[in-house]
């Protein structure tokens, strides 16, 4: 065995070295964990003092750091903020939003929207901030709302109507109305015109845009606006020209009652029409919006070409029914049924043949019946009953032009129909007063004077319905006297109208048709007015003449006349004044008072004077002086 060698000092026991450092280095663990927790745990206890501080601090109030819609409001008591927000919304909204698109502008202010805020609910909205959750939510709040501040947007309302009165506005300077294809036939040749979309405003993105721009920095706003598409392309034009081509591409035969009729490309083009498939009674088909566009013969114009080559009027035409009126009793003459080119047959029937390749572009015209636009029933219920009022006016038989006239007027206006609550014109309804028409010149008053004019007459013919409608207590819209005043009429009660000038105008305003009725001899005519009594009293009251001018006296010299005589070539009248009350009455209520103030010019007296001076001569025989 080796010998050990010898050692000094103490005996070192490793093993238990070991242990040792290894209990020193448990207990450097524990203490190393422990002091972690207890700077987590202090800084804890620290921020839950200072949260529970600042919660105390800020009790009722909204937190600091918050703001609605860049309004400051931290800090503050609910009633507080409200007064704050009155103020800071209103002044950040005060300056107007520029809406701008192509070089134009439009300036649009907070009014102009009907802006409003709910600021209740928005300082609502700010008092959750930092107590809406648990502990640690609210505790990040809070810190958050310290740090970086919390911000609120304002939430705003626009009046409806405001808005819509102000983009419709916007509109008028953006919106460009889309164009849609569509073929021209020129000669024989048809040539398809391009489509051009429109442009339309975006009322939902330029109203929040307008809103948000109300509070915000940047008070500029570009319009926005999108594309418009076209409802027919140019493919569908194209597709329509096509089929244009196909009806010109030879010519059409009709025929009726065993005569014929071949009518040339040339003059096809003029019935070739090209609608919308959704303005038409065709089914829309090809389209993936539903619109096409369609070539089609028009009823009206082929109508007339085929009639008209024809030479004669097909079938009988319809007849309305009519009332025939004698001493205040009417009756119904009853309506009949005609028969008449069949024009919408014909039109389907040329489209489809002129557009078949394999067709004979043939085509046979047939008749149908035709309706009356007044049937029997029609008229039974209209409630034309009785006859309501009447007045008759008389003038002389001797002016043949005159009479002639108002017998054409009388006959124009006799049978007119007026629905409740329509408003009858004497313009409107008899229209221009023409030689075509069967007027002659006759005297009337023009600019205060007697002058030969076509259609003199008319005020004779005014005069007898404004009496008329003014007994009846329908209500009288429009009425004018005459410049000047006539004695046969009645005091205040003439009406004078002529084309382009006064005219006679009044309202059913019953639940039933009135009729018009006019008969006349040669020294009179008569105008009733007839339908369902609406139970009216009329009663009438005339004022004295007042504001009385004398006429003047205009004398003409005339070198035919012998010096010293005169001849009233045209008697003056007095200007004056007159006013005339209605007052109408149903139930014994008063329903509607009238006045009519009719203002009467002087009217000037012509004198003819005689200027011619007769020289003297000797008389042989007796040797005196006598005159030539």
């Amino acid at each position: 065995m080796p010998e050990t060698p010898e050692t000094t000092g103490p005996t070192i026991d490793y093993a238990q070295r070991r242990q040792q450092r290894s209990s020193e280095r448990a207990v450097s663990r524990h203490a190393g964990s422990i002091k972690p927790l207890l700077i987590v745990a202090v800084i804890v206890a620290v921020l839950a003092l200072g949260a529970t501080f600042e919660a105390f601090a800020t009790w009722g109030k909204i937190h600091p750091g918050v703001s609605i819609g860049g309004v400051e409001v931290g800090g503050m008591l609910p009633g507080q903020a409200l007064t704050v927000l009155d103020t800071g919304l209103a002044k950040r909204s005060s300056k107007p939003v520029v809406v701008t698109y192509q070089g134009k502008k439009w300036t649009v202010g907070a009014a102009d929207i009907g802006l409003t805020f709910d600021k209740r609910s928005l300082v609502d909205q700010a008092m959750t901030v930092g107590r809406s959750g648990g502990f640690p939510s609210n505790l990040g709040d809070r810190l958050r709302s310290w740090t970086k501040g919390t911000k609120i947007d304002a939430t705003t309302r626009a009046s409806a109507t405001s808005i819509d009165k102000t983009l419709d506005e916007i509109a008028s300077g953006t919106n460009v109305t889309p164009v849609d294809a569509g073929v021209t036939i020129k000669g024989v040749t048809p040539t398809v015109t391009s489509a051009k979309p429109g442009m339309v405003l975006d009322r939902a993105a330029a109203t929040h845009a307008i809103v948000v721009a109300m509070l915000s920095t940047a008070r500029v706003v570009a319009a926005p606006v999108i594309t418009d598409p076209v409802a027919v392309d140019d493919r569908e034009a194209r597709d329509a020209a096509l089929r244009a081509e196909m009806m010109l591409s030879g010519p059409a035969t009709v025929t009726f009652d065993k005569r014929t009729w071949t009518f040339k490309p040339s003059q096809i083009a003029e019935w070739i029409v090209f609608l919308r498939s959704d303005a038409t009674t065709e089914p829309a088909t090809g389209s993936s919006k539903g619109v096409t566009l369609e070539a089609l013969i028009s009823p009206k114009h082929a109508a007339a070409a085929v009639t008209k080559a024809f030479g004669a009027k097909v079938g009988r035409p319809a007849v309305d029914a009519r009332f025939k009126t004698s001493n205040g009793a009417i009756s119904i003459v009853p309506s009949r049924d005609g028969i008449g080119p069949d024009v919408e047959g014909l039109s389907r029937e040329l489209t489809t043949s002129l557009t078949d390749p394999n067709s004979a572009r043939t085509v046979e015209l047939r008749t149908t019946i035709t309706k009356p636009k007044v049937t029997t029933e029609d008229a039974r219920t209209m409630g034309i009953k009785r006859r309501i009022s009447v007045y008759t006016t008389t003038y002389s038989a001797g002016n043949k032009p005159r009479t002639n006239n108002i017998h054409t007027l009388g006959d124009a206006l006799d049978g007119t129909l007026i629905a409740p609550g329509d408003v009858f014109s004497f313009n409107g309804t008899i229209g221009q007063r023409t030689a075509q028409k069967g007027y002659q010149e006759a005297f009337a008053i023009v600019d205060g004077k007697l002058v030969p004019q076509l259609g003199g007459g008319i005020c004779q013919v005014g005069t007898t319905i404004f009496n008329t409608i003014f007994e009846s207590g329908l209500p009288i819209l429009e009425r004018k006297n005459h410049s000047f005043y006539i004695s046969h009429y009645p005091k205040g009660r003439d009406a004078t109208i002529s084309w382009g000038g006064p005219d006679f105008k009044f309202k059913n305003d019953t639940n039933h048709w009135v009729l018009i009725s006019v008969s006349y001899t040669s020294s009179s005519i008569t105008i009733a007015l007839y339908g369902t009594d609406p139970g009216y009293e009329v009663e009438a009251t005339t004022s004295d003449w007042r504001n009385v001018k004398p006429f003047s006296i205009e004398t003409v010299k005339d070198s035919s006349m012998e010096k010293g005589s005169k001849i009233i070539e045209d008697s003056g009248v007095d200007g004056r004044t007159i006013t005339v009350e209605r007052t109408v009455s149903k139930d014994g209520k008063v329903i509607r008072t009238d006045k009519f103030v009719s203002v009467y010019k002087p009217k000037t007296q012509v004198v003819r004077v005689g200027t011619m001076v007769v020289s003297p001569s000797k008389d042989p025989a007796k040797g005196t002086t006598a005159t030539q």
